[in-house]
């Protein structure tokens, strides 16, 4: 048993180089025709599209930042310069109606993450708000309760002197 050789004639060289240069150059074809020609404006255009549509949404959320800084800035000294023992209550109306308006811009613009800082700024101010009037109530009645205290004492003492 001898062992044959397979040779390949030229011939079948130049059939397998065609065979294997054809399948290179339709593979490539069809990879240009998927890239470049195939509905070309969608690829390139979609890109810049969406592209310019955030870019807008970028301006919108500067434009409502700076459009909400002054109202902002107002509840901020609202709520610092509110006295909770005074009965205001058109002042804490007012600064619940702006906290809300803050609020809604959140609400408006769900579907863009940027806009959910109106809504954490609005709930931390309602917090505030909220902090200082029971705070407030404390101190009241830490107040009343001193004087009550006080007051029990002078009547043990006034008990013991008898």
């Amino acid at each position: 048993m001898a062992k044959s050789k397979t040779a390949l004639t030229s011939k079948e060289k130049v059939t397998g180089l065609i065979y294997v240069l054809s399948l290179f150059l339709f593979t490539t074809g069809i990879c240009i025709y998927i890239l470049f020609i195939y509905k070309s404006d969608y690829h390139f255009a979609n890109g810049k599209k969406d592209a310019l549509t955030k870019l807008e949404r970028v301006r919108m959320f500067q434009a409502a930042q700076s459009d909400y800084f002054d109202k902002i800035t107002s509840i901020d000294n609202g709520v610092s310069k509110i006295n909770p023992d005074v009965n205001a209550s058109y002042e804490k109306r007012e600064l619940n109606y702006t906290i809300g308006e803050i609020k809604k811009i959140s609400d408006d613009n769900k579907y863009d993450a940027r806009f959910r800082i109106f809504g954490q700024v609005a709930s931390f101010y309602e917090m505030k708000l909220f902090d200082r009037e029971r705070l407030s109530a404390s101190q009241k009645n830490i107040e009343k309760f001193k004087v009550e205290l006080d007051n029990c004492r002078a009547g043990v003492e006034t008990l013991k002197n008898n």
